[in-house]
């Protein structure tokens, strides 16, 4: 089904994590037991079904109403079904159930991203991080693009010096992907993680 998903993303030109960015999801859920999941964005559903099968259970806003019917399409059909909850919402608006998740993973709309981080942080086990994918938005360059994509590459720098300043977290940009940050309040626990996740990666790709 993941698989399926997948191609079924890639042939309607849908943006899904990349490889890399599934494997360190998969690697931190397993390695770190992260069993509950908030994402932001589900496109397809194809990273909510690559951290359910991680074995974490997700709960995922989609605010587009076509590729929500798609995800819920495909979750309906899936062996992973109940390990995965689509919620059809505004992210900006939604009103969170009053619990905590173990991993945010914030992948959508990438103007809001300051706007996400501050909204759902609140909802982050002490122990838990947050992933932000998409922060080198293909290296474009702002003198080489139209205004509309400027002014998104402005907010995305914004969201690196916010979260690069930020008081209560330690947080990262690592090169894989399309840029993904990892977030964490309790370094204690995620001591050398981005030493663990370059090793892992390097593994994964020679074999």
């Amino acid at each position: 089904m993941i698989q399926h998903i997948k191609t079924h993303a890639i042939q309607h030109n849908i943006p899904i994590i990349t490889d890399d960015v599934a494997n360190i999801l998969t690697h931190v859920i397993q390695t770190y037991q992260l069993k509950s999941v908030l994402e932001i964005g589900t496109a397809t559903s194809y990273s909510a079904h690559v951290m359910a099968q991680a074995g974490a259970e997700v709960w995922s806003i989609e605010r587009n109403k076509e590729r929500f019917e798609i995800a819920q399409a495909f979750v309906e059909k899936s062996h992973l079904k109940h390990n995965i909850h689509l919620i059809y919402d505004d992210a900006l608006t939604h009103a969170c159930e009053n619990k905590t998740f173990d991993l945010i993973f914030i992948d959508a709309a990438k103007s809001q991203y300051i706007n996400f981080f501050n909204k759902y942080e609140q909802y982050l086990h002490p122990h838990g991080m947050i992933v932000v994918d998409n922060l080198y938005f293909h290296h474009l360059k702002p003198s080489l693009v139209k205004r509309h994509t400027r002014q998104l590459l402005k907010k995305l720098e914004k969201f690196k010096e916010f979260i690069q300043s930020h008081q209560e977290y330690e947080s990262k940009i690592m090169p894989y992907g399309d840029g993904v940050c990892i977030s964490v309040k309790n370094i204690d626990r995620f001591q050398d993680l981005e030493s663990k996740i370059d090793i892992f990666i390097k593994n994964k790709r020679e074999h």
